[in-house]
């Protein structure tokens, strides 16, 4: 049992222990040493895929900056997301590489084959034609006793509905092909996926593995080609369906009128 010390306020602080072992002479090397500056260090920002997980991934990247320097300055990220699914390369993935893409672009080629085939159906080209030859006075004797071709003005209901349509049209057209061009972009980003990493393997794949990568990109680049075929259409459509409009808009604001004010002068 400790004896009780005469005016205790509180336990006192121990001196901190003293080290074991030798006493050692008073040094200076062991001083720490001071910052180069005030601000204290940072770590360097590590580079992108510098990472022993990742050695497939920058070697591909390496060789898609070689061989499509335009596309991978545009789409970095994008490719780089695609080696991380597609590396390590195996036979059940390449099988089934891009499918969801290719599936999107099929139904994204639908509306666009639609709009093609509602332009063709519209006959405004036939029906344009005919109410600007209804202007033209009827030659010939037989043409004069005989022909009661329709008054230009008959055209102007059937012309008025083909213009709203026209414009319709423009519209959806441009919904529809900004949207294939988007997915075909994708497919594309597939596809150089596939191609680098066919180069980035060598000849160090099987056979078996080697043939589904040919299959794949072969599916892959005849969709993005048909794509390309479709968005060219299209837009061989609007450039008619734009002319159309002027043409229709022409007859409704500027001949019908210019005749119509004809034929009261001459009535009276």
């Amino acid at each position: 049992m400790t004896t009780p010390k005469a005016f205790d306020f509180g336990e006192e602080q121990e001196p901190p222990p003293v080290p074991v072992g030798p006493p050692r002479a008073l040094s200076f090397d062991d001083l720490p040493t001071a910052p180069s500056s005030g601000a204290p260090s940072k770590a360097m920002p590590r580079a992108l895929f510098e990472s022993e997980d990742h050695p497939a991934v920058r070697d591909a990247l390496a060789i898609a900056r070689a061989d499509y320097p335009v596309l991978f300055a545009q789409s970095e990220q994008r490719l780089a997301a695609l080696f991380r699914r597609l590396l390590p390369v195996k036979l059940a993935l390449v099988t089934q590489w891009g499918e969801g893409p290719l599936m999107e672009q099929a139904a994204l080629l639908q509306p666009v084959t639609e709009l093609v085939l509602t332009f063709a159906q519209m006959g405004v080209p036939a029906l344009l034609d005919a109410a600007l030859e209804s202007t033209k006075a009827p030659t010939g004797v037989f043409g004069k006793l005989f022909r009661r071709p329709p008054a230009p003005a008959d055209y102007k209901p059937a012309l008025t509905s083909s213009r709203a349509q026209l414009i319709a049209l423009m519209a959806d057209s441009e919904v529809a092909m900004r949207n294939l061009e988007e997915s075909a972009q994708n497919l594309g980003l597939h596809l150089t996926a596939l191609a680098v990493v066919s180069t980035l393997a060598g000849g160090a794949l099987d056979a078996t593995l080697a043939d589904a990568l040919v299959q794949r990109r072969t599916l892959i680049q005849q969709a993005v080609r048909q794509a390309e075929l479709s968005i060219m259409q299209m837009g061989q459509v609007r450039q008619q369906a734009a002319d159309l409009i002027g043409q229709v808009s022409s007859f409704l604001t500027v001949t019908l009128p210019a005749l119509e004010m004809a034929q009261a002068q001459g009535g009276q």
